[in-house]
């Protein structure tokens, strides 16, 4: 996955230098979402930063396509919502097939780090679909959520 930025950075006109929109903002369903890719890299990227500076959800894509969302609440990161990959949780062998969700929260340690609860992956919640389900669907129609 690489590793995300720690913020946005800001240029000397104070705009965000380290990421840039693929395309404009999209707000559904009260959520906004942004695909964005890390200026400098290719077509594709491998991360997403740690923090949010104008949207709820970031997005990202590899060559297939839009591939990842990650949430964010309080501009910290939350959870990530990954498709882009056959997944299997190595604390219980749930498998997950790519194309279809897995969630997977991020926790915040004491030091200020983060790290991600892959081990345990899991299918999003009502909830989650009820709030997140349109704007996933909008950046990538195929997806299944469950």
């Amino acid at each position: 996955m690489g590793n995300g930025a720690n913020f946005f950075s800001r240029d000397y006109a104070g705009r965000r230098s380290e990421y840039t929109s693929v395309v404009p903002a999209v707000t559904i369903n009260g959520v906004k979402g942004h695909l964005i890719r890390k200026v400098g890299d290719s077509e594709t990227h491998t991360n997403l930063p740690y923090y949010s500076n104008t949207s709820d959800v970031y997005f990202r894509q590899n060559g297939n396509g839009v591939c990842q969302a990650r949430v964010y609440i309080g501009q910290k990161l939350f959870l990530d919502f990954d498709w882009s990959h056959n997944h299997t949780n190595q604390c219980n062998g749930r498998k997950f097939s790519k194309g279809t969700v897995h969630v997977q929260i991020w926790k915040q340690k004491n030091d200020g780090t983060f790290s991600r609860m892959s081990i345990d992956a899991r299918s999003m919640n009502n909830a989650e679909m009820k709030k997140y389900g349109p704007i996933l669907k909008h950046f990538c129609p195929s997806i299944k959520l469950r």
